[in-house]
Order: C-alpha cells, then sequence, then structure tokens
C-alpha cells in the first residue's frame, strides 16, 4: 500500500497544514512551506513513498507502515488519511485518492482544532439533561478534524405545480357575521439550475447531521491537492454517484418546488394538489470537505456531535440522563414545597 508522508526541508520531521496560517508547518523546527513549495520538492527528496504488501487480511481493515517509527497500523478500509497512534506522524494512503478516488475539490479547515473543542463545550453545557460524560476534558479532547467525501451535483430542475389559492372576507350584516371565500386554480411552471448541491459520500456519517451543518463557502473551494490531508484523518466515499444522486433529486426538486409555491403569496391560504419537477443535466464533483466529529456511546445507542471546519456551524444529538431529570425535579419539588411551608408559615405569625 502506498503511503505518502510529507518531510521539512529544514529539519526532515514530518509537516502538516497549518489551519491559522494556511501553510504547512514542521511543529519541530517552526518552518513555514506554501503548497507552491511542497509541489516543487515533492518526490524521493522530502516526499516520501514506501509499497506495503498486505499480509494481514481482515474484515474491513488494512495494514499500513508507519515510515517515521516503522510500526504497522490497521486502518479501516475507507480511512484515506490518518496518524500513527505511537509517534502521531501525519500518514497519507495515495493509492485511496487515485482513480475513481481523485477527488477533485477540497475546502481546507479554517476552524482549528481548539476553537472546535472551545464550539462542542459551549453547546453541550447548554444541556442541562446531558450525562456528565459528555462534558470531560477528556471527552472534548476526542473531538478530531475529518476531511469526509462529498459529491458536488450541477442539475437544472423543471416542471410544475397546481392547486388552488383561496382568500376569504368577513363583515357583520345586522345580527349575522357574513364570510366570503374566493378560490382560485393555481398553477406554476417554472426551472432553475443549481450549483454544487452537496450529498454526504460516507455511510458511516448520518445524513441529516451532515446536512445540519450546510452550507459551506464554496468561495473557499480549491483544485484538490494531497497535501491538505497531511495532518488530517479522511474518508474516501463508499456512497457511489449514482446512490447520491438519487439522494440529491429530490432535494432540487424540493427547492424548485419552495419557490413554485412562494409565488403563490398574495393567496391567504394555498392547497397544493400535484407537482411534477423532473432533475436533469446532472453532473458531479468528488469533494473533500472539513468537518470536526465527535462520536460516543451511551446505553448502547451511538451519538453524534459534527462541526463545519469551515463555517464553524453545529449540529448534533445527545441523550437525555433520566436520573439527572428525577433529581432535578425532585430537588425542585423539595425547594418550592421548603419556600412554600416557610411563607405560610411565616404568614401565620402575622
Amino acid at each position: 500500500m502506498s503511503v505518502k508522508v510529507y518531510y521539512c526541508k529544514t529539519c526532515a520531521a514530518p509537516i502538516a497544514f497549518d489551519i491559522k496560517e494556511q501553510k504547512w508547518k514542521c511543529e519541530y523546527c517552526s518552518s513555514e512551506f506554501a503548497k507552491e513549495e511542497i509541489e516543487e520538492r515533492d518526490g524521493n527528496e522530502n516526499g516520501l513513498e514506501v509499497e506495503e504488501d498486505l499480509s494481514i487480511k481482515m474484515p474491513e481493515l488494512d495494514e499500513y507502515r508507519c515510515n517515521a517509527c516503522g510500526a504497522k497500523i490497521l486502518t479501516e478500509g475507507n480511512a484515506a488519511a490518518t496518524f500513527c497512534i505511537y509517534c502521531r506522524n501525519p500518514s497519507v494512503i495515495k493509492s485511496r485518492f487515485s482513480g475513481e478516488f481523485h477527488p477533485r475539490y477540497v475546502i481546507p479547515f479554517k476552524i482549528t482544532q481548539k476553537q472546535a473543542k472551545e464550539t462542542y463545550f459551549t453547546w453541550i453545557k447548554k444541556r442541562f439533561f446531558a450525562p456528565n460524560e459528555f462534558k470531560t476534558a477528556k471527552e472534548v479532547d476526542s473531538i478530531r478534524g475529518l476531511y469526509a467525501p462529498y459529491w458536488l451535483f450541477d442539475c437544472r430542475a423543471s416542471g410544475f405545480i397546481q392547486g388552488e389559492g383561496r382568500n376569504s372576507k368577513s363583515w357583520r350584516s345586522g345580527d349575522y357575521r357574513v364570510t366570503e371565500t374566493q378560490h382560485y386554480f393555481i398553477k406554476r411552471v417554472g426551472s432553475s439550475a443549481y450549483e454544487k448541491i452537496p450529498v454526504d459520500g460516507s455511510k458511516s456519517l448520518p445524513d441529516d447531521l451532515m446536512e445540519g451543518i450546510e452550507p459551506f463557502d464554496y468561495i473557499g473551494l480549491k483544485d484538490f491537492a494531497l497535501e491538505y490531508m497531511s495532518g488530517y484523518m479522511a474518508e474516501k466515499y463508499d456512497v457511489d454517484e449514482q446512490k447520491a444522486s438519487r439522494v440529491m433529486q429530490p432535494r432540487a426538486q424540493k427547492f424548485l418546488r419552495t419557490t413554485l409555491e412562494a409565488s403563490g403569496q398574495r393567496y391567504q391560504s394555498v392547497t397544493i394538489s400535484s407537482s411534477n419537477i423532473n432533475v436533469n443535466s446532472i453532473k458531479a464533483g468528488y469533494a473533500m470537505l472539513p468537518i470536526y466529529v465527535l462520536t460516543n456511546i451511551y446505553q448502547g445507542k451511538k451519538h453524534t456531535f459534527i462541526i463545519n471546519g469551515q463555517t464553524g456551524k453545529t449540529y448534533g444529538e445527545t441523550p437525555f440522563d433520566k436520573k439527572k431529570f428525577v433529581l432535578f425535579t425532585l430537588g425542585l419539588f423539595i425547594t418550592t414545597f421548603l419556600v412554600t411551608a416557610t411563607g405560610g408559615a411565616i404568614l401565620g405569625i402575622y
């Protein structure tokens, strides 16, 4: 298996992408390198590739050798960039970005891991009934940056909606209140082009959570370069373009339907009876987009928290600690009882 590691020209230590500086930085001698410098030096001298035969055959696990310490590490089959658990050396598994798995785009991280931890802590401390295990420093330190696989779709949606619009007015006539309702037949026809509708390309990441951290700012979209993966974990897609397209099309249909329905705002109420919207001219681009992920298991159920690694938008789920709720309710009841009893006693004295 081909593994790619980028080394510092000054001291030969591994380098990784620095979010704040938007350059590649050596943690040992603090040297910084622009993308162009890495591309110029990318070769046997400063970028080392090692071919390693897979000798261990395990379900959904692959083996690679760390170039820094020589340890053999097992990774999940979709992992494309990772760390050595022994020496923390960042490694990019180059073969998992080749051929059909070669991305077209990348958005580099803008949110640092420190900022991600602060964001999670702010989010979780507002959830009083979340289990205490979710609020420990160890838990916060488990947040990891990940380049997630996405499909970005361009398409055109066209079609129509039809239904009924209603406007009503009321007035009083003698002892009666009269209401007049006018009914209108509505039909709206239109089309719209959409660019880069994102669809999560990983089965392991919940679609609702991934949609919850949208949108990404495509101003930051760049042509893919392997160097951006250095220092972060990454996954290759396991939801192919065809399957992702089937997820995208209902979203495009919903976008156009919402636009067409909005044109009926002059009516007090609208009921759509039928619609037919088609999606065509579909083109897809494979992209690696930055997220931070925190996942843990509570009472046998997985709970995931995700941060958009570019914009900082968050979306997550946390369990409800019933014991904490019962204790809180009991404490509130006792406090209320004591206050009421004390107040009654005072009033009784006077």
